[in-house]
């Protein structure tokens, strides 16, 4: 009986030993799986966030905008402006005295071909106008109206020419930067 008393104590005895053994790393896996909800939990919220995200971003990007609040409106090119250069001068008769007459022109466009165009055929348009000019009669340039009627005609004339030239006007509007009659 002393030996099974003995027997019983050695298998009590190892069965502990087994269940401190056990009992050891049961208490690590359970500090180990404290340490580890912190990071699951910071990875989890960090994808959730990422994945609201990028379902923002397509939504917005791919809505078909069929939202009249939204409408956008064309937007008109820039003025490109050219100046005609050297300034147009012509004589004319004031009760027979010679006067100067004395004009500078800038031509308006929002294409880039058309200033490209008129660098090309500069001469042709400035001969256009000095013809033009030199035909005015002092009376009407005296006058606001007769001032706008020429900037009229020179806009159709150099109108005329690009037409001709590039199969386009082009020209939006001639613009008068100097004005002198002497």
């Amino acid at each position: 009986m002393a030996e099974r008393n003995a027997e019983k104590a050695a298998t009590d005895a190892a069965g502990n030993d087994a269940k401190d053994a056990t009992a050891g790393p049961a208490v690590d896996q359970d500090d180990q799986a404290v340490t580890k909800r912190p990071l699951k939990l910071f990875i989890v919220i960090g994808l959730v966030i990422v994945l609201i995200s990028v379902g923002a971003a397509f939504f917005l990007l791919t809505r078909d905008g069929g939202s009249d609040d939204f409408a956008v409106e064309p937007v008109d090119p820039v003025a490109i402006y050219f100046a005609l250069t050297p300034k147009f001068k012509t004589n004319y008769q004031v009760n027979g005295r010679p006067r100067l007459f004395q004009i500078g022109m800038t031509l308006v466009t929002r294409e880039q071909d058309v200033i490209d165009a008129l660098m090309t055929h500069g001469p042709s348009i400035k001969s256009r106008l000095v013809i033009l000019l030199s035909g005015q009669q002092v009376e009407s340039l005296q006058t606001p109206e007769g001032r706008e009627s020429l900037r009229a005609e020179c806009l159709a004339a150099v109108q005329a020419i690009m037409n001709k030239e590039i199969g386009k006007s082009g020209i939006e509007k001639v613009l008068f930067t100097d004005f002198v009659m002497q």
